[in-house]
């Protein structure tokens, strides 16, 4: 078989996954040995409320054990590490292969990376193959230290995470207070106890559990208000200096705990402004699941991570009630995790939130997404493609048995869908697979494949969005049924942005049921875009896939989105930033002209279309809003029914 050769040039930037569940082994401990702990069908009780998950307090049989972290010698409060008490318990559990709940007393619990060990993330437990588990913290404080995952779990089913918190004694960012700034420097408070630093011939250094690191010139340095605690208003990334030069030049320590630097200063931002200096980006998740089935995780807080919150992977069901990114007030943090609070990638089934709360983490609230993976090579009989992952390795992304969309890379439109029959081989980024029929014969190297068997339904309810934390509330690309209702935002950025690119991040759903419905848009944006498009967002909702229309026939991206009875009160003008969008409705929502902050978004129209059809604007209340407008372009007049109110 010959294939051909066709590479596109490689995207330069960090991987969106800075840790990947691996080979579900157990890390080095004497005596230990994980089983697989399986049950048969007949005891796996499955619930019937239809979103395939479990009731919180069942465990697919009449009865639970329980299981007491006390009983393999661990106490809270004592400041060992629990580790290995972890390790050893949820050995016990798996030899058993019986439904279990472990239970912690409540108290602080501290799990460490091996020393020296920051050149890599370590777990401190993995849950492989596991079945009917809760793990209950019992209102327990659970401790990083280092670049550490807590749990790692692959292939469980009906697995509960609930009742506790996670932080990290030592962060991987240090927050500082400004409190002088001039031309060429500025001067920041920086308590030692909680951040310590060294310097060194004139450069800063910043100490952790086992790490010493700079201020990361890939990662930011947040402004927020120090009396709000939010993101302070137009301020994105890289306040002061960019790329954080900066921080990483010439630096003199003034007076106790008070370091100067010196460099360009690019905006005076007044004194007593907080920063956050960020030492990483995609470090570790605080929680990974890959290959799980039925997961919950509950009433949780998590204050920090050294990457996203919880990630997960090839996932079927996931409920999260009441999981929190938040600052941890009694340490005196404007900020949470490093990354995103939630990332979910090629999962299936129900994802749902509810009453989970967001604030203060270095990137989205929330992101579910499949992946776009490009087609390095086809066969002559044109039904083996080789597969390259630009950002993502393309054997994390699909199986045997499923169905793909071949997806053109100039429309980005989905073609007929194919099934996966075998893999052939795996090389690196690479996988080779053969499909049950021959692609056609547009269909060419350097398209894409989209996995069409992984895209879950989406409900989120009664959460909140925070202004603290950086970029957006939510992204959102799923061809399922997604449902976005009486929620709150306030966030710096877009509220709810809707995607979809082969350019950047590859990250594939285009829509087709959204309703956004009954929730408060509460003065959105506060950061997001007064220079055209590159902060981090264009309006209240913003709907930017990377395919652009260039004429009045291009085809749409997404379709029906609805947007109804929602309360948007803004400061300024962009409701709704929109492009190749099919059956887009805006009714029914009442606006509200606040002049809580000054206007400065680049858009200056109420709504903004770019290819879309069959638009509907109509029976909405505007309150102190002057005249609302539209702009179109590659639009025909009856692609728009407008009712001006």
């Amino acid at each position: 078989m010959k294939i051909s050769r066709y590479l596109l040039p490689a995207v330069v930037g960090t991987a969106i996954v800075g840790a990947l569940v691996g080979t579900c082994r157990v890390p080095a401990s004497p005596g230990i040995v994980i089983s697989e702990g399986a049950l048969s069908e007949a005891q796996i009780a499955e619930d019937k409320s239809g979103n395939g998950m479990q009731a919180p307090d069942s465990a697919g049989t009449a009865v639970r054990d329980t299981v007491r972290i006390s009983e393999f010698g661990l106490r809270p409060d004592t400041g060992e590490d629990a580790t290995g008490a972890l390790r050893r318990a949820i050995a016990a559990i798996a030899r058993s292969g019986r439904p279990t709940v472990l239970r912690f007393e409540e108290g602080r619990y501290d799990f460490h990376a091996p020393r020296g060990q920051d050149d890599r993330a370590s777990v401190a437990a993995r849950l492989c193959g596991l079945q009917n588990l809760v793990i209950d913290g019992g209102g327990a404080r659970f401790i990083g230290h280092g670049r550490l995952t807590l749990f790692a779990a692959e292939e469980c089913r009906n697995l509960t995470l609930c009742n506790f918190s996670l932080d990290w004694q030592r962060p991987y960012i240090t927050q500082a207070t400004i409190t002088a700034i001039g031309d060429g420097q500025v001067d920041l408070a920086i308590d030692r106890a909680r951040y310590p630093y060294r310097i060194e011939r004139g450069r800063i250094r910043f100490l952790g559990d086992g790490w010493v690191r700079e201020v990361d010139p890939e990662s930011y340095s947040t402004a927020y208000d120090p009396r709000s605690g939010a993101v302070l208003y137009g301020t994105r990334d890289y306040p002061l200096s960019e790329r954080n030069a900066l921080f990483r030049g010439e630096v003199r320590e003034v007076a106790p705990d008070t370091v100067r630097f010196f460099g360009r200063v690019d905006r005076k931002l007044p004194v007593g402004t907080r920063i956050a200096l960020y030492h990483g980006r995609y470090l570790a998740p605080a929680i990974t699941l890959g290959s799980c089935r039925n997961t919950r995780l509950e009433r949780i807080d998590l204050f920090h991570a050294p990457g996203m919150g919880v990630y997960a992977l090839r996932c079927e069901g996931l409920l999260l009630r009441e999981v929190s990114t938040r600052p941890n007030r009694a340490e005196g943090r404007c900020f949470s995790c490093v990354a995103d609070a939630l990332h979910f990638t090629s999962c299936r089934g129900m994802i749902e939130l509810d009453g989970c709360r967001f604030d203060g983490q270095g990137d989205d609230a929330l992101n579910i997404h499949g992946v776009y993976i490009r087609v390095a090579g086809i066969s002559k009989q044109r039904r083996r493609l080789r597969l390259e992952g630009d950002r993502f390795p393309a054997d994390k992304v699909f199986g045997v048995g499923d169905e793909i969309w071949p997806v053109h890379r100039l429309t980005v439109a989905r073609g007929e869908s194919r099934r996966i029959t075998r893999i052939v081989g795996r090389k690196g980024q690479q996988l080779e697979i053969e499909l049950d029929r021959p692609l056609d014969g547009e269909f060419a190297c350097g398209d894409f494949v989209e996995n069409a068997s992984w895209t879950p339904d989406i409900r989120i309810h009664n959460c909140r969005f925070g202004r603290a934390n950086r970029a957006r509330g939510i992204l959102l690309t799923s061809p399922g049924r997604v449902e976005v209702f009486d929620n709150r935002f306030e966030t710096a950025g877009t509220a709810i942005l809707i995607e979809g690119d082969v350019n950047y991040w590859f990250e594939s759903g285009a829509v087709r049921d959204m309703e956004i419905r009954n929730n408060l848009f509460d003065n959105c944006g506060t950061s997001a875009s007064n220079n055209g498009g590159t902060g981090w967002g264009e309006a209240v909702i913003s709907i930017t896939p990377s395919f652009r229309p260039d004429s009045e026939t291009s085809p749409v991206y997404h379709d029906r989105i609805r947007i109804h009875d929602n309360r948007i009160r803004t400061y300024d003008r962009p409701l709704i930033h929109a492009r190749a969008v099919g059956h887009l409705q805006f009714v029914d929502n009442r606006i509200e002209q606040t002049s809580d902050f000054p206007s400065s978004a680049a858009q200056r129209e109420s709504f903004r279309l770019d290819g879309c059809r069959d638009v509907l604007i109509a029976g909405n209340r505007y309150v102190g809003y002057d005249k609302p407008d539209v702009k179109t372009f590659h639009m025909k007049p009856k692609d728009l029914t407008y009712e001006k109110e």
